[in-house]
């Protein structure tokens, strides 16, 4: 019996067939979770990029109809990926997941909507794909 997100790697990326080509890591066995990965990639990318600047965008949690209301109406958007990392003349935007979990159908399409505006965005779930990615896109690194 397979669980909820035991998604064979093949199917993983059959998924993504219709979205636009932004970068997508495929599912792994690391047994770290989103945050773990996350801290991993921001400690790295303090070491080798001290000139980019990255900042989280804070759309999960657990929210009362008002909470969710009211950072409607502040700008927060369901699906919008996790980290945002910019440097001189760049941005990217990157959404985060643990080694099994897929992106949502929000997701997605915010992804898919910031690669057609012509920004570097993807799905990431290793800190070193992340780090690669950005050094590909032009980001400054040491």
């Amino acid at each position: 019996m397979t669980g909820l997100f035991d998604i064979p790697e093949d199917l993983a990326a059959l998924k993504l067939e219709k979205d636009e080509p932004w970068h997508f890591d495929l599912i792994d066995r690391d047994p770290r979770d989103e945050q773990a990965r996350v801290t991993a990639f921001l400690g790295a990318l303090r070491k080798q990029a001290p000139a980019i600047a990255a900042f989280a965008v804070p759309n999960a949690g657990r929210a009362s109809d008002w909470e969710r209301l009211k950072r409607y109406r502040e700008g927060a958007r369901a699906g919008v990926p996790d980290l945002v990392v910019a440097w001189p003349g760049g941005v990217a935007f990157m959404e985060w997941k643990d080694g099994k979990k897929p992106a949502t159908d929000q997701q997605r399409d915010w992804l898919n909507r910031l690669h057609r505006m012509g920004h570097h965005c993807g799905l990431f779930r290793r800190p070193e794909s992340a780090i690669a990615f950005l050094r590909r896109a032009g980001a400054p690194f040491l």
